[in-house]
């Protein structure tokens, strides 16, 4: 065989390599969700990812063909490639002044080997792969009904090998094919991959997180604290009525019977302001209540989700609820508004954040924290991941009473992770305020990195 046919059969051989290392990663690397979209499309590569879908499917099928072909170039190239050039090269050698002797021929060998291996390995393995890695599911489309083709003649020893295959997973309690069902964190990865890339925006990718992670986040931390709920005793003479409608602006009232761990129902804010308008009593009446508008309020346990909650307004025709403990106590109360807050997330809750989060501009490092700020934010300031028995607590005032393990007091401190908190005020049984200052270690070990 002459030079130029060697060299022609060594580039048809790399070209078969270049194609089914293409096709095998191209098709391993393709996704399932987007190959489903361009096989329902339409699309003139509907039709390859259909065949693509098939082939990840039954991988057993197109790994053998692939394998198969791989070594058989393999081996055409060294019968090939070495018997060609390593006698040109050693004739080279010859002529350069080199004796004959083994090592002449060893060092022949050795060269021809290392420039086909390098030659393989760049054109029809590195090259091919960095293609396929950037556009596999169009490059899968286009090169999988040619190898499903190939296919079809060694199906019998291809489904023989697949038998064997699948025998030996079992055995070793080995998924052998399909994918992996995805996963929310699955989805999260991909969303703050698409906001990295520009292709998601900001408050899009929050909004995304916060949407699928209701199903984790505890009714508890959406909910408006008992302490702050509004509410119209059936007791309360005119003037204290009137009082609450001009102070506390809400659009419905919870009606109690002596106090909050006693309602009777709700009423909203319109019915009242109808009954001022027209000079009528806003005086409420045990045995008119319903006259006036008032309606049963729905009851749900603290120990559900937000999604639960959700799911309790859609079945009731309701968007408001008491939320109580395990012995009845009332603990908060939940709007639709209150979901809402806990989708939007960081977007309408960003002035209350800096509200409750202030830097003091004197002292380096240290902040005042209002105790009712959300503990999610006050891990986000510190870069803190978790923290002991969080599903106990919502609030920096509960982290902290899991830390002290009493009832806190002014000028009360403890210090966690590098970080010293001391309780400034207190309001009543709860924390009102709280002085967080990062430590001289943890500032030096941070400015280290």
């Amino acid at each position: 065989m002459t030079l130029t046919d060697t060299f022609f059969v060594l580039l048809l051989l790399i070209a078969m390599n270049a194609f089914l290392a293409l096709a095998e990663l191209s098709i391993a690397s393709a996704k399932r969700i987007k190959l489903m979209q361009i096989r329902d499309s339409g699309e003139p590569d509907a039709a390859g990812a259909a065949v693509v879908l098939y082939l990840k499917d039954n991988p057993n099928g197109f790994l053998g063909i692939v394998q198969i072909g791989l070594n058989v170039v393999a081996i055409l190239a060294g019968v090939f490639g070495e018997a060609a050039f390593s006698i040109r090269i050693a004739d080279a050698l010859a002529s350069w002044g080199m004796a004959t002797g083994w090592w002449r021929d060893t060092l022949s060998f050795t060269l021809a080997v290392g420039a086909i291996t390098a030659i393989f390995l760049l054109f029809g393995d590195l090259l091919p792969k960095r293609i396929a890695i950037h556009a596999p599911e169009r490059i899968a489309c286009a090169l999988a009904p040619v190898l499903r083709a190939l296919q079809k003649p060694f199906t019998p020893i291809l489904w023989l090998f697949g038998k064997l295959v699948d025998a030996i997973l079992t055995f070793f309690n080995i998924r052998a094919q399909g994918e992996a069902a995805i996963t929310t964190d699955d989805v999260y990865a991909m969303v703050a991959a698409g906001a990295e890339a520009g292709a998601v925006d900001r408050d899009a990718h929050h909004l995304i997180q916060n949407v699928l992670r209701l199903g984790e986040k505890a009714i508890t931390s959406a909910m408006t604290p008992r302490q702050n709920i509004v509410s119209i005793d059936v007791d309360d003479d005119e003037e204290t009525i009137k009082t609450v409608l001009a102070e506390e602006p809400k659009a419905r009232f919870v009606v109690t019977g002596g106090d909050i761990d006693h309602p009777i129902g709700y009423i909203d804010a319109s019915d009242l302001l109808a009954k001022a308008i027209n000079n009528q009593s806003l005086r409420l009446h045990r045995d008119t209540l319903k006259a006036w508008g008032m309606k049963p309020i729905l009851m749900v346990p603290d120990s559900i989700t937000v999604l639960d909650g959700l799911d309790q307004f859609r079945s009731a025709g309701e968007d408001i609820a008491l939320v109580a403990n395990e012995y009845g106590v009332i603990v908060g109360l939940l709007t639709m508004n209150d979901v809402m807050a806990a989708i939007m997330g960081r977007i309408v809750e960003e002035v209350a954040r800096e509200k409750s989060i202030v830097k003091m501009k004197d002292s380096e490092g240290a902040w005042l924290i209002d105790g009712m700020a959300d503990i999610n934010d006050v891990k986000e300031l510190f870069g803190w991941d978790n923290l002991p028995m969080e599903e106990n607590y919502q609030t920096i005032s509960g982290f902290l009473m899991s830390l002290l393990k009493k009832w806190p007091r002014k000028a009360d401190s403890v210090v966690w992770q590098g970080v010293k908190f001391v309780v400034v005020d207190t309001e009543g049984s709860r924390i009102d305020q709280v002085m967080a200052t990062v430590e001289q270690s943890m500032k030096d070990k941070k400015a280290s990195f």
